[in-house]
């Protein structure tokens, strides 16, 4: 049965709506619109239609974005379009997209990317969404791109790290419910095409306005009563006694629309953990320093030579050392004369994982780990790369020549002066 309701595509006026407004997208220089709606609303069918039309003249990847991790949901677009690669790189992965998406602009149409359940990707997978939207070749873009989305998180998409998506936005569209009148038409279409040859005996007139609410009049939820109608088979017409039986809450989705003012729709600045590690220092309860970690090596310590000073009186000149290796974090103690502590506990050397608290003197430093620093990834850190550093001298040595040749640099700026 399920395959027989699937087989028979019904439209309704949402979804005609709909239709046109993604095509003006696709026709956009832009080329980027969002549509949301429940997932009883009929996107699926929707997105399978201005598909099979933009295939014509376009290659199109439709792909479900949810909890996606960068590389897996760049290697699943260029899957759709027809490489099969599995390349670990990101940046590999992107400008192979890149590639493609000028190849085919010389023979056919800019690529069209679908891109469901928007607000349930990974905000690292979000960031990787932001730099394919930029991009371009001859001041055109590389891939058109429909997002898709349970929600429409306005304040999202307005967030300063979406800006690439907001400046190509042409417009969102959302999908609206059936009428009374316009359930009833589709229910009946829906009965048809599973075989019911006179659905108007099935469904007598009374029951019509409570048919509209049970299903709230989303097409998906009519579909799964038309299914529950026609298991019954030959016991017609319908009653009203019998819709608690038609009716499973299992089966129906509830759509809480989030209004563009809602302030408790977080940020994606909110959300979206930094790409590198990132420190929150606090002393006596009070956050004192947030520093991002965007170096290969991070030197803590009471010297102004560390690249994160802690003035502190139990903090050695050089206390500390965190090293990002293969996609993890390391703690190394560098023979601190009060010591160096992870959750409590005293450490020579740690790998680190997200809300680890490290203890400094009398400071506390939690970590804040991005999802590409998962714990599976911690399996390939051994404590022997941590070989590859600096040494402490080696670092002094190198942050004095820094600072001399800024001193050079002021002084000759001066002269000119």
């Amino acid at each position: 049965m399920e395959r027989d309701r699937q087989s028979a595509f019904i439209q309704y006026p949402s979804q005609q709506e709909a239709f046109g407004f993604l095509e003006g997208v696709l026709a956009d220089p832009k080329g980027l619109g969002l549509l949301h709606g429940p997932d009883v609303a009929g996107k699926s069918e929707l997105i399978e239609q201005i598909a099979q039309k933009v295939r014509e003249r376009a290659d199109v990847a439709v792909v479900d974005g949810s909890q996606l991790r960068p590389a897996a949901f760049l290697n699943a677009v260029l899957a759709e379009y027809g490489y099969e690669l599995e390349l670990g790189s990101v940046d590999e992965l992107l400008n192979m997209i890149n590639v493609f998406g000028m190849q085919q602009a010389k023979t056919r149409e800019a690529p069209v990317l679908i891109l469901e359940h928007l607000n349930r990707m990974l905000p690292s997978t979000l960031a990787v969404l932001c730099k394919l939207a930029q991009l371009t070749s001859e001041q055109r873009f590389i891939v058109r791109i429909i997002l898709v989305g349970d929600r429409y998180f306005r304040r999202v998409i307005d967030s300063p790290r979406m800006l690439p998506i907001a400046i190509r936005l042409v417009g969102s569209f959302e999908m609206k419910p059936l009428t009374k009148r316009e359930s009833l038409v589709y229910l009946s279409a829906r009965l048809k095409a599973n075989g019911v040859e006179n659905p108007a005996s099935v469904i007598p007139a009374e029951i019509s306005d409570s048919l509209h609410v049970v299903s709230e009049g989303w097409p998906g939820n009519l579909d799964r009563i038309a299914d529950s109608i026609v298991a019954r088979e030959h016991d017609f017409p319908l009653r009203l006694e019998d819709l608690g039986v038609v009716r499973t809450d299992s089966l129906f989705s509830t759509y809480d629309k989030v209004s563009e003012d809602d302030r408790d729709v977080p940020l994606l600045d909110d959300v979206v953990e930094p790409e590198s590690p990132h420190l929150i220092i606090s002393h006596n309860g009070q956050v004192v320093q947030e520093v991002t970690l965007d170096s290969a090596r991070t030197l803590l310590g009471r010297s102004a030579l560390s690249d994160v000073v802690i003035e502190n009186q139990y903090v050695s000149k050089q206390h500390a050392m965190l090293v990002r290796s293969d996609g993890g974090l390391v703690l190394l103690d560098l023979k601190s004369r009060n010591g160096t502590y992870v959750n409590s506990r005293r450490v020579q050397s740690q790998v680190l994982r997200s809300n680890d608290v490290i203890s400094i003197g009398d400071f506390r430093i939690k970590v804040v780990l991005p999802p590409s620093y998962g714990a599976a990834m911690f399996g390939g850190i051994e404590m022997t790369d941590t070989t590859k550093m600096m040494t402490i001298e080696d670092a002094r040595r190198a942050r004095k020549d820094e600072q001399h040749r800024l001193t050079e640099v002021k002084g000759k700026y001066n002269e000119q002066q």
